[in-house]
């Protein structure tokens, strides 16, 4: 079970970059939504771990906040869509926590069954 960066197998891990726009909306590449069979409206899970989200496909019962899920040990799950141009919506309370603002730099790490995103680390010299 994923609950932080730390978890994630990074043997073959791809990512990149995406800034937060003015709405708190952060663009999937294509490539990704392809891999993954996110097309527009696709209904999507974003869980709120300890330094990131983890997103994928919605599988779990109609009301995201069911019991089943929060046993499963997911943090704070919420349900989206992708929009038309492939941007998901990042909930204010996901962004709180994490200290994500408006144009703010973020890493996108495709997994097999999902994305990880987390806030871009700053690297000191």
């Amino acid at each position: 079970m994923i609950r932080s960066f730390a978890d994630i197998d990074k043997s073959q891990l791809r990512g990149t970059i995406r800034r937060v726009d003015s709405l708190g909306r952060i663009l999937v590449p294509m490539e990704y939504r392809k891999e993954l069979g996110l097309e527009q409206d696709v209904r999507i899970e974003i869980a709120v771990l300890d330094d990131g989200m983890l997103i994928r496909s919605f599988t779990g019962p109609a009301d995201p906040n069911d019991e089943p899920l929060r046993a499963a040990g997911l943090g704070r799950l919420t349900a989206r869509r992708i929009d038309s141009l492939g941007r998901i919506n990042v909930p204010v309370a996901a962004r709180r926590v994490l200290g994500i603002a408006f144009h703010d730099e973020l890493e996108i790490f495709l997994l097999r069954d999902g994305m990880f995103i987390r806030k871009k680390l700053v690297r000191e010299a």
